[in-house]
């Protein structure tokens, strides 16, 4: 006959809350054992006389809530040897906000019969404490599991068990990532009992407060959450008839320049270093991609879910070595598999364009991915000395077109072609350095004009020899910093 444990909920308060069945469990059986006594029905059924045990040593005891687990999981086992049936009671209801319990029953189920009774939840009073209506949306999550969910702040947030100042400090430190510091929250204490507590305060004044095991935070809606959510219906609303002109106006041809520009910007604020204005350039950036997913789902093309699915797919697809068990040894590796989950894909997807990356490349990117792809197949220049002599080759006939007058752009654009062919033997980007040689310029040109300014002049007043002068003392000026 296999023991039983029976896990059983004290309610929010005292033993009003507890129903008769779970109360005569308790009475009637020879092994009893409390999460802890710091409850009002623990206590109360104290007062009445029940034998029983707490596992508030453990909480003294151990470093941590899943050693503390644990440790009543590996007790709870040793007395179903001692006890045919075991009782567990644990405040509130067995499965709202209780680890343990769920620890159990993964653990237990295959060895003992685990019973659990439903029972009142804190949340039946704080329903009506507060006159939260969840068909409204509520949102239950334990203190610790804050970091990295996606709140949106159009449903009300409960966090049980906030139960001392330190806890308090990281709830208020996670909320105010997604809601404004002045945000009224509810401090709820002692759910049920006489002593019932309601106070309002603002979210920076949490940690402030007294608290006891009994303790909850609720966070009412807020339409200033920070959320993606929250963005997308900005968006929505700006392409809507109550919105701005110019949004509704525009479609993915016409946003393709904004798309470049922010790019680009993103890309500025990196190279400066300037953390500060690269989280501004960031958000543009993704204002771009929820304006296209929204224009494509007014269209019905697609929608800004499936965008992150398929980037979510397509991510755990294509790091095998991460979300599956292939092994590899090195970046190299990671390239190498990458390159043929993406030639796999292409070849279920029936498309086998051998030029198929984005042709709207910047063209000395394009170039280079160009190169890139003719040269895995062995149309490559065997070293440096191939793409160099052919720079100076096209120097040549660049020089002739321009003595003929015809062919000048295209000679010059194979320049620029051999360049970036000779930039990848000699392991340059060919982007980055242009970009760095322009920024080189700009500095020296205005470090020109200030030495210039320097001594009274203006730059747009002085021949082409004088401003030669100042560059170059702007280069001897740079050269010795």
């Amino acid at each position: 006959m296999k023991k039983v444990l029976h896990i059983i909920g004290l309610g929010p308060a005292g033993l009003e809350y507890m129903t008769l069945r779970d109360y005569r469990l308790i009475k009637e059986a020879k092994g009893v054992f409390f999460r802890t006594f710091k409850h009002p029905c623990a206590q109360e059924l104290l007062a009445e006389g029940i034998t029983a045990q707490s596992f508030d040593y453990l909480y003294e005891k151990e470093e941590s809530f899943e050693k503390v687990y644990e440790g009543i999981l590996s007790s709870l086992t040793d007395k179903l040897e001692k006890y045919q049936e075991v009782v567990y009671a644990v405040p509130g209801h067995p499965t709202v906000a209780e680890r343990s319990v769920q620890l159990l029953v993964d653990k237990l189920s295959g060895d003992v019969e685990v019973k659990v009774y439903g029972s009142v939840s804190f949340l039946d009073p704080l329903f009506a404490a507060i006159s939260l209506d969840p068909a409204n949306g509520f949102l239950l999550l334990n203190y610790d599991q804050l970091k990295g969910r996606e709140i949106t702040g159009k449903e009300w947030l409960v966090i049980p068990q906030v139960y001392d100042p330190f806890i308090a400090s990281d709830v208020k430190l996670d909320l105010m990532e997604v809601y404004p510091d002045e945000t009224e929250v509810f401090l709820v204490k002692s759910l049920g009992a006489q002593n019932e507590e309601i106070k309002s305060i603002k979210l920076y004044e949490l940690d402030h407060q007294e608290f006891d095991h009994l303790s909850t935070v609720v966070v009412p809606p807020n339409p200033r959450a920070i959320s993606t959510t929250r963005l997308l219906e900005v968006m929505q609303k700006l392409r809507s008839p109550e919105g701005c002109p110019w949004d509704r106006e525009q479609n993915h041809d016409s946003l393709v320049p904004y798309l470049v520009e922010e790019s680009y910007e993103v890309i500025d604020a990196i190279e400066s270093q300037d953390m500060y204005n690269l989280a501004e350039e960031l958000g543009d950036l993704l204002l771009q991609i929820v304006f296209h997913a929204q224009v494509a789902q007014e269209t019905g093309e697609f929608g800004y879910q499936d965008v992150l699915q398929g980037i979510i797919e397509k991510m755990v697809r294509r790091h095998p070595h991460v979300f599956g068990d292939l092994a590899v040894k090195d970046s190299a590796e990671v390239l190498q598999n990458w390159d043929q989950i993406k030639n796999e894909e292409k070849e279920r997807a029936e498309k086998k364009e051998f030029f198929d990356f984005p042709q709207g490349l910047p063209a000395l990117m394009l170039a280079e991915k160009t190169q890139k792809r003719v040269a895995k197949i062995g149309f490559d220049w065997p070293d440096s000395e191939g793409p160099l002599t052919k720079v100076y080759e096209e120097l040549e006939e660049l020089k002739e077109a321009m003595q003929r007058g015809l062919g000048i752009e295209e000679e010059f654009g194979d320049i620029l072609f051999a360049c970036v062919n000779l930039s990848r033997f000699l392991k340059v980007h060919s982007e980055d350095a242009l970009r760095k040689t322009i920024k080189k310029f700009q500095r020296r040109f205005l470090e020109m004009e200030s030495l210039a300014r320097i001594d009274g002049h203006k730059l747009e007043g002085l021949t082409l020899e004088e401003m030669d002068f100042y560059w170059e003392k702007a280069k001897i000026k740079e050269k010795t910093m």
